[in-house]
């Protein structure tokens, strides 16, 4: 090889190691770019890992919080929580109620909480006007699902109130036993027992009042009963409907033997009613007649004085029966009439009579007629409308003077629903009372109520 090719190989291995140390170093740069690249998404990466981790520990965190905010306290320490057997089920429900009123006289009602009647007029009661506060009408209550048995349904209900004392402060209400009772429901008929409303006069007035218009002309309370139904479907949307039952009657001790005189009797009281419901104004007519019969037994006082053809010391039994009459008209579907007759004697127990059952001088039952009639309006969901009146009038001849010979009162109400659940409302009524052979007494009584329901 000459020195001209000699030079020519050094040259040419210049530059192909020139070329080499080139591409190695674009190779390199390259390579330490990808793992620049590589270390940033890595960190990006744990960045996200750790951030994730946050979240779902704040998420775990906040649903513990909330699965712990709906077991009570108790149930926590012990790590368990209601627990019913399979096919139960429990649905509460009620009300909490404020209730403000004024009189202008004397009542006789819990401490003006409610009014039964007025007291007569004289220089002791003429100014006595009371205002009070209460939130002892407020209700709990609470239905309880049994599994069927086949095509029977089983369920229950107990409800209860805080009017079980009227000497009880008023800051201190003691829960009232109002309904506890089972029921057994097939296709047609049922069986209810335990302690619910009778069967007689089952309308109510819509007051704001707690009374509902008790002793002034709506009867008809809570009795403990056995009680079967049966009803039958003429025709589409037709109900034809009889209601039997047996029942404590509950009275009171007037021969003060510490025993009360219904459950003294040697056989419990009859009740019972028919009914029958149509299509009417899209809505349901209702119509019923009931009744009830009964026996007390009250063991008079030797020496009570007893009036002619009564022989002292007898142990006699007085009787307590009534005929009543019940019907609910929907005039169109946002009016609506209904109300309520009674004929009865001794219905003291079943809030009739004026509170008056039997003459403790004659020794006779007492006789009464009576009844209530309202006209509600319920124009939307927000507001309703209610008037009313009622009146109870005990017979003259079977009263001694002094006693209360007729309680009647009229009334009217607006109330006013935020909600469905919540409302308010104010009703302002008259009541008058008058006393045989002796003074009347008369109310103007303004109440007003704020009402939180579930």
């Amino acid at each position: 090889m000459n020195r001209q090719h000699r030079w020519q190989a050094v040259f040419l291995a210049a530059v192909l190691g020139f070329c080499a140390a080139a591409i190695a170093a674009e190779a390199d740069d390259d390579l330490r770019a990808e793992l620049e690249e590589a270390k940033q998404q890595i960190r990006q990466l744990r960045q996200e890992l750790s951030q994730l981790k946050a979240d779902t520990s704040w998420q775990y965190q906040q649903a513990l919080q909330q699965e712990l905010r709906k077991v009570p306290p108790a149930a926590q320490a012990s790590g368990g929580t209601l627990k019913l057997p399979a096919g139960w089920s429990i649905e509460p429900y009620g009300y909490l109620k404020f209730d403000m009123s004024y009189d202008d006289s004397a009542v006789v009602g819990d401490n003006g909480d409610y009014v039964l009647w007025v007291q007569p007029e004289n220089q002791t009661t003429r100014a006595d006007d009371r205002t009070s506060f209460t939130a002892r009408q407020s209700r709990l209550g609470a239905r309880i699902y049994a599994p069927d048995i086949e095509d029977v349904k089983v369920m229950g209900l107990v409800e209860v109130d805080f009017y079980n004392s009227e000497f009880a402060a008023e800051n201190k209400g003691t829960p009232m036993m109002r309904h506890a009772y089972g029921q057994l429901t097939g296709s047609d008929w049922s069986l209810l027992f335990g302690q619910t409303s009778d069967v007689l006069s089952p309308l109510v007035p819509s007051t704001i009042a707690y009374t509902v218009g008790w002793f002034g002309g709506n009867v008809g309370y809570r009795h403990p009963q056995l009680r079967l139904t049966k009803w039958w479907t003429p025709a589409k949307d037709h109900t034809f409907k009889v209601e039997g039952a047996v029942s404590r009657q509950i009275r009171q001790d007037a021969d003060g033997l510490g025993v009360d005189d219904g459950q003294d009797s040697s056989s419990p009281t009859a009740q019972a009613r028919a009914s029958y419901a149509l299509p009417w104004a899209g809505r349901s007519l209702q119509a019923g007649i009931s009744g009830h019969y009964g026996k007390e037994e009250i063991d008079w006082d030797e020496n009570q004085p007893v009036a002619a053809l009564k022989t002292a010391g007898d142990d006699d039994e007085v009787h307590t029966w009534s005929v009543n009459a019940d019907l609910l008209i929907p005039l169109c579907s946002t009016l609506e009439v209904k109300g309520e007759f009674f004929l009865a004697e001794n219905y003291d127990a079943h809030f009739g009579g004026i509170g008056q059952g039997v003459n403790p001088v004659t020794r006779d039952e007492i006789e009464t007629v009576g009844g209530w009639i309202q006209l509600g309006y319920k124009p939307n969901e927000r507001w309703a409308f209610h008037a009313g009146a009622g009146m109870d009038n005990p017979r003259d001849n079977d009263l001694n003077d002094g006693n209360r010979s007729d309680n009647c009162f009229v009334f009217g109400n607006a109330n006013y629903y935020f909600t469905k659940n919540l409302s308010t409302g104010l009703e302002v009524s008259y009541w008058k009372t008058d006393y045989k052979n002796a003074d009347y007494g008369d109310d103007f009584r303004v109440q007003h109520t704020w009402q939180l329901s579930f």
